[in-house]
């Protein structure tokens, strides 16, 4: 299976990013008329549509939930009502081994969404979490006037809480006459509100570059901990720091990448070359990305930017090589990648 290469930072802010979380559907179940992306308020370009319905087919394959995803071109009398009905309507999950469907329903107009949750995913899908991901991810990029990245950003979220979540020996059989149990959440978010300011870091001599990689890391886990979003910070290249001026980092990224981070740094590998280093971690753990790293006069900083055009992720969130032909290459040069980028042992 070919991997998909979402846009820049899709796994760490993960750009997706992406809010689209997408609703699960059932195929044959449904009006064969009705998409897996169904946008009606034409807000997504064509590429945008194939890229998301290709991915949440693989979900569906491997991780058997069904993920919607409507943007109204009208607001309904009630959002709740509506995504109640279409969820019905759509049979959405009928087609997976339980009630699995998650129906992602966005109202532009009326500046409002809705996450309408199956029976059987309740337990992955609390309430509380779906509420956090409306207000720390759909609701940032939504102010900022950038739908279609918040909805590509929000899937990684949702894709990344499933994979942890759901057991790979499911075999549900649930079959139930309602296939919603009424869970999930709605947000009223306002459009094109603009975004936050930036916030300067108080303490930002205790966010400067350090004397090894390994120390420049655990500052970064720091700054995921705190949500610090300063981009001036001297752990980052000066290149990685005109990139943060411009890109929305949202507290829902952050928490995202800081418990992967937390997880594996104690299995980190340094590996240095001149001014060049890399730390890596085994490459069983294949959600867990390496860090690229350049020293500076001052220490060693982190290379977000080159992180960003050489490393892919898949739909479990699987990281590989989009070109081997990189100045880091030199710490990787103990594995095979096979054709389409991604590390094994020899």
């Amino acid at each position: 299976m070919p991997p998909c290469s979402l846009p820049l930072f899709r796994r760490r802010w993960p750009v997706f990013a992406f809010l689209t979380l997408a609703l699960l559907v059932t195929g044959c179940d449904r009006p064969p008329a009705t998409p897996q992306v169904d946008d009606r308020a034409s807000l997504l370009d064509a590429s945008r549509v194939a890229r998301l319905e290709a991915y949440q087919e693989r979900l569906r394959q491997d991780v058997d939930i069904y993920f919607q995803l409507t943007l109204l071109a009208k607001s309904p009398a009630d959002l709740d009502t509506e995504a109640l009905r279409l969820f019905e309507a759509y049979r959405l999950g009928s087609t997976t081994n339980g009630a699995r469907g998650v129906l992602m329903l966005i109202d532009p107009v009326g500046e409002q969404v809705r996450l309408e949750i199956g029976y059987d995913l309740e337990g992955v899908f609390p309430d509380g979490f779906v509420g956090y991901v409306e207000r720390e991810q759909m609701a940032p990029f939504f102010a900022a006037g950038r739908i279609a990245d918040g909805v590509e950003a929000t899937v990684e979220l949702l894709v990344g809480r499933a994979l942890g979540e759901v057991p790979t020996d499911y075999g549900g059989k649930t079959r139930l006459e309602h296939l919603s149990g009424g869970a999930g959440a709605r947000l009223a978010t306002p459009i094109g509100g603009g975004t936050r300011a930036k916030e300067a870091v108080e303490d930002r001599a205790s966010f400067a570059a350090q004397p090894s990689p390994r120390q420049t890391l655990e500052r970064y886990l720091e700054v995921l901990q705190r949500h610090i979003k300063d981009p001036e910070l001297d752990l980052y290249t000066p290149s990685t720091r005109e990139f943060f001026r411009q890109w929305l980092v949202t507290s829902a990224q952050q928490d995202n990448e800081r418990k992967g981070l937390e997880q594996y740094l104690p299995l980190a590998e340094e590996r240095i070359s001149g001014t060049l280093a890399v730390l890596r971690f085994p490459v069983e753990n294949r959600q867990a990305s390496p860090y690229f790293f350049r020293l500076a006069d001052e220490g060693w900083q982190l290379d977000m930017v080159v992180m960003s055009q050489l490393i892919g992720f898949n739909h479990k969130n699987q990281w590989f090589f989009r070109s081997r032909a990189h100045e880091f290459a030199f710490a990787f040069d103990d594995l095979h990648f096979d054709a389409n980028g991604f590390p094994h042992r020899p």
